[in-house]
């Protein structure tokens, strides 16, 4: 009987009695795929669509622990095998990289992100909340309480982000703002001066 492959890493699993006197060739294989399955790092250009090769007992591409994709504007689509498997995925693109199986939910990770992004044999998903990324829970939350939006930047040098329990505005700093620390530093400077 054959040797048979692993479903999601590709390793090879000998069948009892085979490969004599060149197993141990065949194991540092295995081994040198499952360090490449736990820490391997894969540098992937992209210029278009793309799908990370998969070979039964060789080097491949979706076997990685972590993958960077390079590459321009974009945006690209990069078919994932439909295995169990988790990626740190690292977007070093200048636009968007989408990370699908072609069947189930898909994962866009924008220019310059590092995510997580974990197959369950169809679906991509990043971890996250309420069945968001943490990224996008993050930003509704924060920016809930003012329709969504962070207040126009431009103009507003030297300004702080501020609300008043129901808008959010840029403000400079007033000394009304730094009543406590003036307070703080007085009793400090008090505490020093009969420690002396």
């Amino acid at each position: 009987m054959p040797s048979s492959w692993t479903s999601s890493l590709r390793l090879e699993q000998q069948f009892t009695g085979e490969n004599i006197n060149t197993w141990g060739d065949r194991l540092n294989v295995a081994l040198r795929h499952a360090d490449q399955a736990v820490a391997g790092w894969l540098t992937k250009p992209l210029t278009g669509p793309a799908t990370l090769s998969t070979l039964n007992g060789a080097d491949d591409e979706a076997r990685a622990a972590t993958i960077k994709f390079t590459g321009g504007a974009g945006p690209f689509t990069v078919t994932l095998p439909a295995v169990s498997k988790t990626y740190l995925v690292w977007n070093a693109c200048a636009g968007a990289v989408t990370l699908t199986t072609g069947a189930g939910a898909a994962v866009t990770v924008d220019p310059g992100d590092i995510v997580w992004a974990s197959c369950d044999g169809s679906a991509v998903k990043t971890p996250g909340y309420g069945g968001v990324s943490i990224k996008d829970w993050v930003s509704g939350v924060a920016w809930s309480y003012n329709a969504g939006n962070l207040p126009a930047q431009a103009g507003n040098a030297g300004k702080f982000v501020r609300t008043d329990g129901s808008t959010a505005s840029w403000q400079a700093l007033s000394t009304a703002d730094l009543t406590d620390y003036a307070q703080a530093v007085k009793g400090l400077a008090l505490a020093f001066a009969v420690a002396l």
